[in-house]
């Protein structure tokens, strides 16, 4: 594990929470030189602590009817055979869970309810599933800058930005070629200069600045810096399952979203009404946040599982905020 200083806690924490924030920018809200976030920056991507750049996706902007997730209980000899089938499909992100009688954890995207009764089908219909469960995403809170980056020792909470609320949703932008092959360049580097995006493309890279903009305006897309968790100590990704009383469930969504290390919220339909990710150093780490969200007001009924953490987060394309 890797110390971090704070000021490259407050880097790390500016870029999670927007991927293309200038150095200078930085620099300027902090009261330093451009020279000494720079110099951070550099050494924090040399330690394998910058692990990329990415976007945050609005799936419903892009003809995605929404995101949902698929648990199965695979038969033990056949569950890297599943895997493996998995991962070779680009919309769906499949990964080995533990501690749950469900041992394979799937998130897809659909742009259909058929397509998605299709996904299913074709995995559950095989011998070796022995159960399934879903849920549809209906909303979602994506806040990787909630990590606690620093340890016990920092404990300064994030700098959010005073973004002002907008009146009106901004008219829809009328996507073409362009605007997908850029969101694609962003998706592998989220960070790449418009100038280089602009010439692979064979476009002006006033276009790509132009393209960029109106997506960003419009909620389309956001781009955020990936980290590796796995330098900083990270060793779990606990996936917890909430049942809300139903007159307490919007302050007990707040008070999930203010525990450090919870990195998104998703909203879904089925028996359980969220689906909270948060990312764990430690079996103590576990027992710490099992019962913060037990002693919430309004938390009905919890179920928890854990697996792999990846070796970059957040993952391309996640659910950008939509509440």
């Amino acid at each position: 594990m890797i110390s971090l200083r704070e000021i490259d806690c407050c880097i790390l924490r500016e870029l999670l929470q927007n991927g293309r924030k200038s150095v200078s920018t930085i620099a300027k809200q902090y009261g330093t030189s451009t020279d000494v976030i720079w110099k951070h920056y550099k050494e924090l991507e040399k330690a394998g602590i910058i692990a990329g750049a990415t976007i945050q996706y609005n799936y419903p902007l892009f003809d995605y009817k929404g995101v949902a997730s698929l648990l199965l209980n695979v038969e033990y000899q056949h569950i890297s055979e599943v895997l493996e089938r998995l991962m070779k499909n680009p919309d769906i992100h499949a990964s080995r869970v533990y501690n749950s009688i469900y041992n394979i954890a799937i998130i897809t995207t659909f742009k259909s309810l058929k397509e998605l009764e299709s996904v299913k089908e074709r995995f559950t219909r095989q011998n070796s599933v022995v159960a399934s469960r879903i849920y549809l995403w209906t909303d979602v809170r994506n806040i990787p800058e909630n990590l606690l980056l620093g340890g016990a020792s920092f404990t300064q909470r994030p700098i959010m930005e005073n973004r002002p609320k907008k009146a009106a949703r901004p008219s829809k932008v009328k996507l073409d070629n362009t605007d997908m092959q850029i969101v694609e360049k962003l998706s592998s580097s989220g960070r790449a200069p418009f100038s280089r995006i602009a010439k692979s493309l064979g476009v002006s890279t006033d276009t790509v600045s132009r393209r960029y903009d109106a997506l960003l305006e419009n909620d389309y897309i956001k781009v955020c810096v990936q980290i590796n968790p796995l330098m900083l100590g990270y060793s779990g990704l606990l996936s917890f399952y909430v049942a809300f009383a139903s007159e307490s469930k919007k302050q007990a969504i707040e008070s999930i979203a203010e525990i450090p290390d919870v990195s998104y919220l998703a909203k879904i339909s089925g028996e359980y009404d969220m689906q909270v990710a948060v990312l764990v150093r430690q079996v103590q780490n576990i027992y710490e946040i099992n019962e913060k969200i037990m002693q919430i007001s309004g938390i009905r009924k919890i179920e928890v599982d854990i697996r792999r953490i990846p070796p970059r987060w957040p993952g391309p394309k996640q659910y950008i905020s939509t509440f």
